[in-house]
C-alpha cells in the first residue's frame, strides 16, 4: 500500500501538468496530498487525468505488442507539445476500462421524472406550481437569500423525505434565521467542486462529499430519523435563465439530500425539477417585490423599501461589525423647475437624477426616493472616509440632460444638498441615524445648497463643497 500511495503522490506532485487545470482542481490536489489517503489520492488523480484528456493535454500512446497482436492502448500517455511520457499505472491506465469517479459531473437533466415510484411526488409538484396562495417568502424583503430561504421552507413542508439546501455566491447576503441557504465555507471543498462547471449536475454518493454546511445542517435536523446517505447537486438558475441557455447565469447550487432509498437518476431528475420550481417562485416573488418596492416614476426603490431595507442593512452592519453610511439628498430649487417648465419636465428631471445616481453608485448600494424630490442612499460597508469620497464624487458629477420641450431643446440641470451619517459613529438606531442625516441635510440647505454636511459627535460638522473645475 505504501508503494502505491508513493506512486500516486509522485503522479500528482510531479508527473501531471497541474498548471493546465483550474485553480480549484489544483487546490483539490494539494488537499489530497496533505491527507495521504489512498482512495482520495486515486480519485483526485483520476479527475485530473480526465480533465487533461478532455483538454487534449494528455494523449494516449499505442504500444506495439508482439508480432500479429497489433497495438494496444495501456498505461502510457504523452504530454502535448513534449516528448515526455507519463505512466498512469498507479490508476490502472487509461484504456477502454478507464472510468471517472461517480461524482463526475454532467449537464443538468432535461427530461421529466420517469421512475414509477416518484410519480406521486411529481404530481404534487405540479399542484404546487398551480397554487396561488402559497407562502413564498417575506414580502418585505427583496434579498435573494431571504426569498430562497422562504421557498425552501415551503418545499420542506411537502418533501419530508428529503433535505434541501442552496449554496449562493461568496458575496451574497444570507438570511439570519436559516441553515438551508449558505455560502462556500473557508475549509476544504469537496473534490467535485473543482471539477464541476456551470450548468452541470453532480451525483454525491457519500455524505463526506457534501459541503460542510450541508452535513452540519443535516446532522442538526434529527440525524437518527434522517440518516444522510447520498444526494445530488444541480444548477440553480437566475430567473430568466431557467431553460439553461446561459450556463454562466447560475445563481448557485441546489442540493437534494436523501437516504439510500432513491436511485441516482431519480434523484437527479427530481432535484432538477425542484430547482426549476425554486427559480419560478423566485421570479414571482421578485416581480411582487418590484411592484411593492419600486418607485413607478424613477425606477429606484421607494419609501416602503427604504423603511425596511435600512433596518436590515443596519442589523447586518451590527452583526458583521462593518460601517454603514446613510446619505439623505434633496434636489435644490426643484419647485422652480415645476413652476417654470411644468410638471412634465419636473418628472424628466427626477428620472434623470435617479439614473445618474445609479451610474455613480455601486450595485450593492440602495437608492431610494423617499419624498417628492428627496432621495436616501444606503451604502453598506462604507466608513466615514469612503462616504466622504462618495459625496465628493456626487457633488462633482454633472446632473444634466438636454431634452426637447415643445419645439425647442432645453437643458435640465440639477444639484443636490446632502446630509451624511455613518454607523456606528453617529448612533446605532435607524431612527436616530435618519434624524441626524436629515438635520445635516437642512444645514446644507441653510448654508447655501449644493454641498454636504457630515454629522460629528462634537458638533464640529464636516462640510464638503464641489471642487472647482478648470
Amino acid at each position: 500500500m505504501q508503494n502505491r500511495i508513493a506512486a500516486l503522490r509522485n503522479l500528482l506532485a510531479g508527473e501531471l501538468p497541474l498548471e493546465n487545470v483550474g485553480p480549484r482542481l489544483r487546490q483539490a490536489v494539494r488537499q489530497a496530498l496533505r491527507t495521504g489517503d489512498e482512495a482520495r489520492l486515486e480519485t483526485t488523480a483520476r479527475v485530473v487525468v480526465g480533465e487533461l484528456l478532455r483538454r487534449g493535454d494528455l494523449m494516449r500512446v499505442a504500444v506495439e505488442q508482439d508480432a500479429g497482436q497489433g497495438p494496444v492502448i495501456g498505461t502510457l500517455c504523452l504530454l502535448k507539445g513534449t516528448h515526455r511520457v507519463v505512466d498512469l499505472a498507479p490508476i490502472g491506465g487509461v484504456g477502454d476500462n478507464f472510468t471517472l469517479p461517480d461524482f463526475v459531473t454532467r449537464p443538468a437533466p432535461r427530461s421529466a421524472v420517469g421512475a414509477d415510484h416518484v410519480a406521486d411526488f411529481t404530481g404534487m409538484l405540479g399542484a404546487m406550481e398551480d397554487a396561488q396562495d402559497l407562502e413564498i417568502g417575506d414580502p418585505q424583503s427583496g434579498d435573494k437569500g431571504t426569498i430562497l430561504a422562504g421557498i425552501l421552507r415551503l418545499l420542506a413542508k411537502f418533501t419530508p423525505q428529503f433535505r434541501l439546501f442552496v449554496q449562493l455566491g461568496e458575496h451574497d447576503n444570507l438570511p439570519e434565521d436559516t441553515r438551508r441557504v449558505f455560502r462556500p465555507g473557508d475549509g476544504p471543498e469537496p473534490l467535485w467542486v473543482a471539477h464541476r462547471r456551470a450548468g452541470q449536475s453532480v451525483w454525491i454518493p457519500v455524505p463526506g462529499e457534501f459541503p460542510a454546511a450541508v452535513r452540519d445542517a443535516a446532522e442538526h435536523e434529527s440525524p437518527e430519523a434522517f440518516p444522510v446517505a447520498c444526494g445530488v447537486a444541480v444548477p440553480l438558475w437566475e430567473p430568466g435563465a431557467e431553460d439553461g441557455a446561459g450556463a454562466g447565469r447560475e445563481a448557485g447550487v441546489f442540493f437534494l439530500v436523501a437516504t439510500d432509498d432513491w436511485g441516482r437518476e431519480s434523484l437527479l431528475r427530481l432535484a432538477e425539477r425542484l430547482s426549476r420550481f425554486v427559480t419560478r417562485r423566485w421570479r414571482h416573488q421578485r416581480e411582487v417585490n418590484d411592484r411593492i418596492h419600486t418607485d413607478s416614476l424613477t425606477g429606484v426603490a421607494n419609501r416602503a423599501f427604504f423603511d425596511t431595507q435600512f433596518t436590515l442593512e443596519l442589523e447586518r452592519a451590527r452583526r458583521s461589525e462593518e460601517p454603514l453610511t446613510l446619505i439623505i439628498a434633496d434636489l435644490d430649487h426643484f419647485k422652480r423647475v415645476n413652476d417654470e417648465l411644468g410638471h412634465q419636465m419636473g418628472d424628466r428631471t427626477l428620472q434623470m437624477v435617479a439614473r445618474r445616481l445609479q451610474e455613480e453608485l455601486r450595485r450593492i448600494d440602495h437608492i431610494c426616493r423617499i419624498g417628492g424630490e428627496e432621495f436616501a442612499l444606503i451604502l453598506p460597508a462604507t466608513g466615514p472616509e469612503a462616504g466622504r469620497d462618495v459625496v465628493q464624487r456626487l457633488l462633482d458629477a454633472e446632473f444634466r440632460e438636454v431634452v426637447t420641450h415643445g419645439s425647442e431643446s432645453i437643458t435640465l440641470a440639477a444639484t443636490f444638498s446632502y446630509g451624511l451619517v455613518t454607523f456606528p459613529d453617529a448612533g446605532a438606531d435607524a431612527f436616530e441615524l435618519y434624524r441626524k442625516a436629515d438635520a445635516m441635510l437642512y444645514l446644507s440647505k441653510d448654508l447655501g445648497r449644493n454641498q454636504c454636511h457630515i454629522w460629528n459627535a462634537r458638533g464640529e460638522h464636516g462640510r464638503i463643497l464641489p471642487l472647482k473645475r478648470t
